[in-house]
C-alpha cells in the first residue's frame, strides 16, 4: 500500500493534535500552523505532495495567484469562501461542518468551553444569573441545557417559530426575535446567530455585555463602541478542550475515510 500523505493546516490547537492522531505506519501526517495560504505554503505543498489536505474551521486567507500542486489532493474543509470553493471545484472534498456527529459533540464543547470563559472573565457563579441566548440551533440548546442544570434562568430569543416554538415545549422562557417585547439590557446575552443580525434598527435592545458564539464576523453590524463589552469567542473548543475537540474531529475524518 502507497503510503498517505497528510497535511494539516491551522492556528487552532486542535489540529496539531489531530496531526498526531492521524499519523500511523501508512500514513505521514505534516502540520503546518498558518492562518494563510501564501507562497511558503505552495513550496511546503509542492515539496511534500500530500494526498489529503485537511483545512480549519475558518477559512485561510489566500495571498497567491494560484494553490500549487493540489490538482490529485482530497480537502477536508472548514467554513469557505465564494473563492475557496471556486479553487476547489474540481477537487474531491468533503465538509466536515456538515457531519451531524461531528456538529454536536463540538456544540457540547462549545457550550463548555463558554462556561469556562465566564467563569474566568466575570468571575461570578453560574446559579441565579439571568442569560438570553439569541437562536436555538444546536449550540444554544447544547448550552441552554447546561446553564439551566447549573441553576440559571435562560431566556431563548429567536427569529424561527420553530425555535421559538422548540424552546417553549423544552420549557425555556422564549421570545420571537422581532417582537421587540424583550430587553436584554440586564443578565448575560449570548449570541449564537451566524448574522449580523445586531443592527441600528435594535439599538434599544444592544446589551451592556455580550458574549458572541458565532464565527467571525459574529453578529454586529454596529460600532462594538457602543457596547460596554462585546466578546467574540470561535474556536472555543480548540482553545479549552483541544485533545478533545481533536478526537471529535479525527473521528469524523476516519469514518469518511472508512466509507
Amino acid at each position: 500500500m502507497e503510503n498517505e500523505k497528510w497535511l494539516v493546516i491551522g492556528e487552532d490547537s486542535r489540529l496539531k493534535e489531530l496531526a498526531t492522531m492521524l499519523r500511523s505506519p501508512s500514513r505521514t501526517v505534516f502540520y503546518k500552523r498558518t492562518t494563510v495560504w501564501n507562497e511558503e505554503l505552495n513550496k511546503l505543498v509542492l515539496e511534500f505532495q500530500p494526498n489529503k489536505i485537511i483545512l480549519p474551521i475558518l477559512p485561510l486567507k489566500i495571498e497567491v495567484e494560484q494553490l500549487y500542486g493540489i490538482s490529485q489532493v482530497k480537502f477536508y474543509t472548514g467554513r469557505l469562501t465564494m473563492h475557496w470553493k471556486h479553487l476547489l471545484e474540481k477537487n474531491e472534498s468533503l465538509c466536515y461542518l456538515q457531519q451531524e456527529s461531528f456538529i454536536w459533540q463540538n456544540a457540547r464543547l462549545t457550550a463548555e468551553g463558554f462556561i469556562a470563559t465566564f467563569y474566568g472573565l466575570e468571575q461570578k457563579c453560574i446559579y441565579g444569573q439571568n442569560f438570553t441566548i439569541a437562536g436555538f440551533g444546536r449550540i444554544a440548546k447544547m448550552l441552554a441545557s447546561l446553564l439551566v442544570k447549573m441553576g440559571a434562568n435562560v431566556h431563548i430569543v429567536a427569529r424561527s417559530v420553530v425555535q421559538v416554538s422548540e424552546a417553549k415545549a423544552y420549557g425555556y422562557k422564549a421570545t420571537n426575535l422581532d417582537d421587540r417585547l424583550w430587553s436584554i439590557n440586564e443578565g448575560i446575552f449570548i449570541n449564537t446567530i451566524p448574522a449580523k443580525w445586531i443592527t441600528e434598527s435594535f439599538k434599544e435592545h444592544v446589551p451592556a455585555v455580550l458574549y458572541d458564539l458565532a464565527s467571525e464576523p459574529g453578529c454586529l453590524d454596529i460600532d462594538a463602541e457602543q457596547l460596554q463589552t462585546y466578546v467574540l469567542l470561535p474556536s472555543l473548543p480548540g482553545k479549552y478542550f483541544a485533545h478533545d475537540a481533536a478526537e471529535i474531529l479525527c473521528k469524523a475524518i476516519e469514518e469518511e475515510e472508512n466509507c
